[in-house]
């Protein structure tokens, strides 16, 4: 697959006037503990520095019995994929999966080493590294399409990006969803002062727009389809479906990748979680059932339409083509004054588990 698109990058205007760094908020990063992390690398391997020249580090293979893997996981999502495809069957270590909604909060169970891994999209990693946090993508993958809506009355008026200049707009900082919101305004040449932020968690978007105090907001499914179906006078106005967008990333903490026994099991993790995806793809029935079914409380038909509308999932070699569309992405963050410095995204990526992937999709 694919992956990189043509992302414009940002014009080189002023910064624009900057809102408090709501990364604070996002992350709730503690000076104390933020400075006995970086004391504490400074003795480590930086888990993602040079990791798109340098030679990746050699992944253990021994797995200490009693081992515990504990996973940020996101709407059962990783949870659901192995359960369908037998892939959790067998574990040579226990998994403890703690659940959450969007990237910030996954961020503050990193900050505090309540989880070794979790899943996330392609913002929380830039507010990550802005926030000095010692976290890099291990695993990537995506989907033909993205599930990213945004939903208004139909009777709005929206109906492109520009139409957004004046309108209150309902998404999480610090999420995908600011990230499409970003890349589709600057596409309409706009600018993050040119509409009103209305920072919520995506679980609370749905009330701020029957209550009216946001004019359109960012939903994923299954959220946009269970929403819409009841409450019909409100529809899908626009649609995002960049790289940076659809793309989902296993993030590990450098403190569980220096642990040679966490770091193999993370790489029979990453294994097991190629093998399923590749049981999606191949019995999209199945897998719509437990997903969108099980977990989500679909009907059985909207769950397989969602499924075929975002087409087939393919794991990523990281970097690979990310490179590009995530430094835009950064860059634009940057240009908007969301994050105070400029990054180097090639070090969000750490490429070690990249061979295990390849043969997990060869012989899948």
């Amino acid at each position: 697959m694919q992956i990189a698109r043509s992302l414009r990058r940002p014009r080189s205007s002023p910064r624009l006037g900057r809102r408090p760094w709501l990364i604070a908020a996002s992350v709730a990063l503690a000076a104390a503990s933020l400075a006995t992390a970086c004391s504490s690398a400074a003795s480590q391997t930086d888990a993602g520095a040079d990791s798109a020249t340098s030679t990746p580090p050699t992944v253990p293979t021994s797995i200490p019995s009693g081992l515990t893997l504990r996973v940020g996981d996101q709407l059962g999502y990783l949870q659901q994929s192995l359960k369908v495809s037998g892939q959790d069957q067998n574990l040579p270590y226990a998994v403890d999966y703690s659940a959450f909604v969007g990237g910030p909060p996954m961020l503050q169970a990193f900050q505090g080493d309540a989880i070794d891994v979790g899943f996330v999209a392609s913002t929380p990693l830039i507010f990550a590294q802005a926030a000095k946090q010692k976290i890099v993508g291990v695993a990537g993958w995506a989907p033909e399409h993205s599930a990213t809506r945004l939903v208004a009355k139909s009777d709005s008026g929206i109906s492109s990006w520009a139409d957004l200049k004046g309108k209150k707009v309902a998404y999480q900082v610090g999420t995908s969803a600011e990230s499409a919101v970003l890349q589709g305004l600057q596409s309409a040449d706009l600018k993050l002062s040119d509409i009103t932020t209305v920072n919520l968690p995506v679980t609370q978007i749905t009330a701020a727009l029957q209550g009216g105090s946001a004019d359109i907001g960012v939903l994923y499914e299954p959220l946009t389809s269970s929403f819409i179906g009841q409450n019909p006078e409100f529809a899908v106005a626009l649609k995002a479906d960049e790289v940076t967008d659809r793309g989902a990333f296993l993030i590990a903490s450098e403190k569980a990748l220096a642990d040679a026994g966490v770091s193999a099991a993370i790489g029979d993790y990453v294994q097991r979680l190629v093998r399923s995806t590749a049981f999606a793809n191949a019995h999209p029935d199945a897998w719509a059932q437990a997903l969108y079914v099980g977990e989500y409380k679909l009907p059985i038909e909207q769950g397989n339409k969602l499924l075929a509308a975002q087409g087939t999932t393919s794991f990523l070699q990281l970097p690979g083509d990310l490179i590009e569309p995530q430094q835009n992405l950064a860059d634009l963050y940057l240009a908007n004054g969301e994050i105070p410095e400029k990054l180097d995204v090639s070090k969000q990526f750490d490429s070690r588990y990249n061979d295990i992937v390849a043969q997990a999709k060869a012989a899948s």
